[in-house]
């Protein structure tokens, strides 16, 4: 009786964890995301970014699922926008078989223009804010 209950116990714990990664939020257009991650614009080694151009987004992505770094991403620095931790991105639409966001930028200087972020940071580094989860 013991074995089973220790038994029902870790395939249970197991179910449960093998769950709970699989969940991912929905990103969909016209919903509002901001930064929750530690970034600062004046600290580069740290800040998070958005690119300018998708493909350069696209590129970085390709380099860290191949670990390809050479080839792949070759991007320059004045194409990114550093982020402030709380700033917001409205997203757009999707670009590259969903793995790229174009998103409109909410908050500071360069507010209201255009520019890319690629899924696995936006779902690692934002939260979707408490208006559009409800």
């Amino acid at each position: 009786m013991k074995t089973k209950f220790i038994l029902l116990t870790f395939i249970f714990s197991f179910s449960v964890i093998f769950n709970a990664e699989d969940i991912s939020p929905s990103i969909e257009q016209g919903q509002t995301w901001y930064l929750e991650s530690r970034s600062n614009k004046l600290t580069p080694s740290s800040s998070k970014v958005l690119y300018y151009f998708s493909n350069d987004a696209y590129n970085t992505y390709q380099a860290r699922i191949f670990s390809d770094w050479d080839r792949f991403s070759i991007i320059d620095s004045r194409n990114l926008v550093r982020l402030n931790t709380g700033d917001r991105v409205e997203i757009l639409n999707s670009k590259h078989f969903e793995k790229i966001f174009e998103v409109k930028l909410l908050d500071g200087f360069e507010k209201n223009k255009k520019y890319y972020v690629i899924k696995d940071d936006l779902i690692r580094h934002f939260k979707l804010s408490e208006e559009e989860e409800s």
